[in-house]
């Protein structure tokens, strides 16, 4: 019984960290740019987009400390959980959130900072740690909206660099899909349910044809964006 009570705390505590994280993903500021968005404006750099970008890392900045801020009141609510194990265990993981969290306000705060100055047109130095968030990390996905307005007046090497940066991205989840696919028919391989191994390889198969359409959309958005030059 208590096995039992012990498994429903930590089923209820991951639902809570994930509607807590999807909330937060939900409370999309008007600046928070999209993958799409920050890659493009980062390759085109002039100072709008500059100002842009800094708008949108101050948005990522104070969204990653309402986090941090969040994770770390889990962190003091667990430690009071009746159940030993558990209120250790989670009270550890979202220490640790909070600590990344606000590890990545600090990057892009730096990013934000820098991407003032140089739309100012002062000289600046990009922060170390600031390439994965210029590479759209934090930032949401483009919604279908987005990507069909996109395609639909991509005419500069930009807007074709942008999607060709998309698919790319695409690519490689794709491949991992398909890594993950071919793993899992694998472990069924050789066990009582190895049936399952043959769902899994056509899973796997279909993947690695997704990434293969992607790489090629990804390909011609290049050869596009020398084109359009």
């Amino acid at each position: 019984m208590r096995t039992i009570h012990v498994r429903s705390l930590l089923s209820a505590a991951l639902a809570v960290l994930a509607f807590a994280g999807s909330a937060t993903a939900q409370e999309k500021s008007p600046a928070v740019l999209n993958t799409v968005e920050v890659q493009q404006l980062v390759k085109r750099a002039e100072p709008g987009d500059h100002a842009r970008l800094a708008a949108h890392f101050i948005a990522l900045a104070q969204r990653y400390t309402a986090d941090a801020k969040r994770h770390a009141e889990m962190s003091q609510s667990f430690v009071g959980n009746p159940s030993r194990n558990l209120g250790t265990g989670m009270s550890a993981h979202c220490k640790e959130l909070a600590a990344l969290n606000t590890q990545a306000a600090r990057v892009v705060g730096e990013l934000a900072t820098y991407h003032q100055k140089l739309a100012s047109g002062a000289a600046a130095t990009a922060p170390t740690a600031g390439a994965r968030f210029e590479a759209g990390a934090g930032a949401p996905e483009p919604s279908d909206q987005e990507l069909k307005a996109l395609a639909a007046k991509a005419g500069t090497p930009a807007e074709h660099r942008a999607l060709a940066e998309y698919f790319l991205t695409l690519a490689k989840r794709y491949t991992a899909d398909a890594n993950e696919h071919a793993a899992t028919a694998g472990a069924y391989r050789g066990t009582r349910i190895a049936q399952a191994a043959v769902h899994c390889d056509r899973l796997a198969e279909l993947a690695r044809k997704e990434a293969k359409e992607a790489t090629d959309a990804a390909a011609m958005h290049k050869q596009l964006a020398g084109v359009a030059q």
